[in-house]
């Protein structure tokens, strides 16, 4: 088992296109004790938060946890709100600070000039100072009501993991996971309204961008987990995953919705069984034309991950 510095907040982050599995392995990892999380840390597009549920099955302005977060928040001066988590690293009023931020990790030279914008930029490095405080402060106010020693952050983006990471403020494990990209954009077909050229496109570009950040990362702290891996064999999968995070391993996992979870984000949280299928409707869904837009944009890509 990997030693983790037990001075230093321990950070665990889900790095991935969108889906790929990363709602399942949140829950799968949030059955053990000593992992606290509420799904994606940025908190964006709760949509209607006075008809949201969390994944306990109860309105998350009156689920108990949620009421207490906010209790403590206020207590210690913690600006939070269900509308606006204030963790995601954008700023809407100001479209030129809000693309430096929000732009697609590149490489170190443009990396280097992001981070001089930042500084640069009129209001712009005070807002990203209180946005990385905002996260610090909730990860380690979850972790405590939570009662656990690693904060689990689902969020997915790479821009985020890349702030998080160059903070210095945690000890972060990251897991990398990866899914064939035929089922991820047949899912952003459906989901988004997306043309199998927007749907390939979007699947590649996020994960050449995990893989550049991946590449400027130390290698011990990225562990890859392959979605259909998981599915298939859940218990080894994510106890190798724990112990990538400093834990130990569970002795179970066959029904991880018997552990109280509250989870935001992907309505799978929602679901009331904990059976683990595999989703692969998109062998049936995608047409003959589809398959041959995605293996001419993103094909070679995904032969580089495993899929034939």
């Amino acid at each position: 088992m990997r030693k983790i510095n037990s001075t230093v907040d321990r950070l665990a982050y889900i790095l991935s296109p969108s889906y790929s599995g990363s709602t399942l392995l949140t829950f799968l990892l949030n059955a053990h004790p000593k992992v606290a999380t509420i799904g994606e840390l940025k908190g964006q597009a709760l949509g209607d938060v006075d008809h949201y549920d969390c994944s306990c099955g109860t309105r998350v302005k009156q689920c108990s946890f949620w009421i207490a977060l906010q209790s403590r928040c206020a207590a210690e001066g913690v600006p939070f709100s269900f509308e606006d988590f204030g963790t995601h690293f954008r700023l809407r009023d100001r479209r030129l600070h809000d693309r430096v931020l929000r732009a697609r990790v590149r490489g170190r030279p443009w990396e280097q000039a992001r981070r001089l914008a930042l500084r640069m930029l009129p209001g712009a490095h005070r807002h990203f100072q209180a946005v990385l405080a905002r996260n610090r402060a909730l990860i380690r106010i979850v972790t405590e009501l939570q009662q656990a020693d690693v904060f689990l952050d689902g969020s997915k983006d790479p821009v985020r993991l890349l702030y998080l990471h160059q903070a210095g403020w945690w000890d972060i494990r990251v897991i990398y996971m990866i899914r064939d990209g035929r089922g991820a954009a047949c899912s952003y077909m459906k989901h988004h309204n997306l043309s199998m050229t927007d749907a390939a496109l979007e699947w590649k570009r996020t994960h050449e961008e995990c893989d550049r950040l991946v590449a400027r990362l130390p290698a011990a702290i990225t562990l890859k987990v392959g979605y259909e891996e998981l599915c298939a064999e859940p218990d080894r999968n994510v106890n190798h995953a724990l112990v990538h995070l400093g834990l130990p391993p569970l002795d179970w996992l066959h029904d991880f919705r018997a552990v109280e979870h509250h989870i935001i984000g992907n309505s799978m949280r929602l679901r009331s069984s904990g059976e683990i299928t595999r989703d692969e409707k998109w062998r049936s869904t995608l047409t003959a034309d589809d398959l041959e837009v995605f293996e001419s944009i993103a094909g070679n890509l995904n032969r580089k991950y495993g899929y034939v």
